[in-house]
């Protein structure tokens, strides 16, 4: 993956970067693990792997989960037979090849970063820190706290996007697995997709247009700020 992780404005939008074969997009729940399973259960052993931080095993906590997500991922474990940890680290690099190729996501990234750029030059943090805070919440939600397993660099890279989305990185895996879970081939779990993980992927593309206008608004507002603060000057000076 080629994203620098201290600029959030070069996200590298290239799904074909995490395949070793085929296109991650393409593929089941079930083909993703088998396609990243030894390698992430090995990852541990792996020497290079622990010299390399963003190559490390790292966790994503959470007080509340997608409603049904937990049921059809332990459903998922079972029938792969693997653990939950180790079923999430391979369906990470699905869920970021998914955020990557979704479609105006990076042009809502330069259009956030540009606009925080302005708010800075222009000295408006409390405009910046508004544009942070979205309340975003899942469509249906239950309370538990869980844990998952993920790698350091599909963390860094999330969070990379998590800043323009104005939403944490717990809310970004959560709903990344949602979309994992509805690639399934096993023809299982429908039920659980079709009310409840289906609505939390929707949800969040929705989310993803309204946030251009909420980008858009932001611009408009520093623009304003600026115009009256010009406007002041002239007459005291």
């Amino acid at each position: 993956m080629t994203m620098n992780e201290s600029e959030g404005k070069n996200v590298n939008i290239n799904p074909g970067a995490f395949a070793t074969e085929g296109e991650l997009l393409d593929l089941s729940m079930e083909d993703i693990v088998s396609l990243f399973k030894d390698k992430e259960t090995r990852r541990h052993m792996d020497k290079e792997t622990r010299e390399d931080e963003n190559q490390q095993e790292t966790i994503i906590g959470f007080r509340a989960l997608p409603t049904g997500l937990l049921m059809s991922l332990d459903a998922a474990c079972r029938r792969c037979n693997i653990s939950r940890g180790l079923l999430t680290k391979c369906l990470s690099h699905q869920i970021m090849a998914w955020y990557e190729s979704i479609p105006r996501l990076k042009e809502l990234s330069e259009l956030f970063y540009t606009a925080g750029d302005t708010a800075d030059d222009l000295g408006y943090p409390d405009l910046y820190d508004g544009m942070r805070d979205t309340s975003y919440s899942f469509a249906r939600t239950t309370t538990r706290l869980a844990s998952f397993r993920t790698i350091n660099w599909i963390r860094n890279g999330l969070y990379q996007l998590a800043q323009p989305l104005g939403l944490p990185v717990s809310i970004l895996f959560a709903v990344g697995l949602c979309q994992s879970v509805v690639t399934t081939g096993s023809g299982r779990s429908q039920g659980t997709i079709e009310k409840y993980l289906s609505e939390e992927v929707h949800k969040l593309n929705q989310h993803i247009e309204e946030r251009f206008i909420r980008l858009y608004a932001f611009h408009e507002t520093i623009r304003q700020r600026a115009a009256v603060e010009k406007r002041e000057n002239r007459k005291t000076g």
